[in-house]
């Protein structure tokens, strides 16, 4: 095997060693430099020794402030690896977490929006409900049960008649109420909370002088005698400027939100499989092309 013993082998093999050698070391180190350091600052030391504070109302001793920055530095470089070994795709909680944080910013970003005032007036005349005293009225009620009566809507359609003629309301028999056959000065939000949405929404409407009815509420139906009612009143615009602001905050919070995903779905054209497309139904959400 005099071939072993040639110069030329000896030379490529040198040669080969050589190569791969430099190969190994410069591929390490352009690796090594392509990762970026994981830091800790001033700002993070500073709000890890904040939340302490906060907690434990004093502030970390020398070890315990060390012992924080140890945590801090092992949980951003274990995070930085999973990171990497792409533990972070398809994690729904990752996904959600992420998705709330940058909604929280979006959101944020109307906090710092300041309106002029003609925009803050305006805003204050186009939604008028938010600002008012509610009105409130007071009323009698004779009520009907149907657990114990066969008809409950015909007896007070009956009595209703006999109140008609005769304007003597003890003439109409009705039944026990546990609230009561009397209310005073009360709005609709507690109309509501008593009798229910549908019964405050028909009540509050009625005009004082007349017996109305049947108006139907959770427990039955009633015959209602309006005696007085307070209208609605409009709040003077500089006694309620700081609730304009933070109601036109609210409303520009949404308005950027709502605007941003449109963006969104414009900048990442969004899809639906025509499977999902059919889970959906015959009118798939908007904005949304079918795959």
């Amino acid at each position: 095997m005099t071939w072993l013993r040639e110069p030329l082998l000896h030379f490529a093999v040198v040669g080969a060693i050589l190569f791969g050698g430099y190969s190994w070391l410069h591929d390490s180190s352009v690796a090594t430099t392509a990762v970026q350091p994981v830091r800790i600052g001033e700002g993070d030391v500073r709000w890890l020794k904040q939340t302490w504070s906060s907690q434990w109302l004093r502030q970390p001793t020398a070890e315990e402030l060390k012992g924080l920055v140890d945590d801090s530095l092992n949980e951003k470089l274990l995070a930085r690896e999973a990171e990497e070994m792409g533990l972070d795709q398809d994690d729904t909680i990752i996904r959600r977490r992420l998705a709330q944080k940058l909604k929280f910013l979006v959101e944020d970003t109307a906090q710092l929006a300041e309106p002029s005032e003609p925009e803050l007036r305006q805003f204050y005349a186009a939604n008028p409900a938010r600002f008012e005293t509610p009105g409130k009225l007071s009323f009698r009620q004779i009520y009907f049960d149907p657990e114990h009566r066969k008809d409950a809507a015909a007896d007070a359609q009956v009595a209703l008649a006999a109140l008609n003629a005769t304007g003597d309301a003890d003439a109409a028999a009705g039944d026990r109420l546990l609230f009561g056959d009397s209310f005073d000065n009360t709005d609709e939000l507690t109309l509501s909370g008593l009798f229910g949405p549908d019964f405050a929404r028909e009540v509050i409407a009625l005009e004082p002088g007349d017996w109305r009815g049947p108006v139907k509420s959770g427990y039955g139906f009633h015959l209602v005698l309006v005696t007085e009612r307070t209208p609605t009143v409009l709040k003077p615009f500089e006694t309620v400027r700081d609730a304009v602001l933070a109601e036109w905050r609210g409303a520009k919070q949404t308005e950027l939100s709502r605007d941003y995903l449109v963006e969104l779905r414009r900048k990442y054209a969004v899809e639906v499989d025509d499977s999902v497309k059919a889970m959906l139904g015959p009118e798939p959400a908007p904005n949304v092309a079918a795959k």
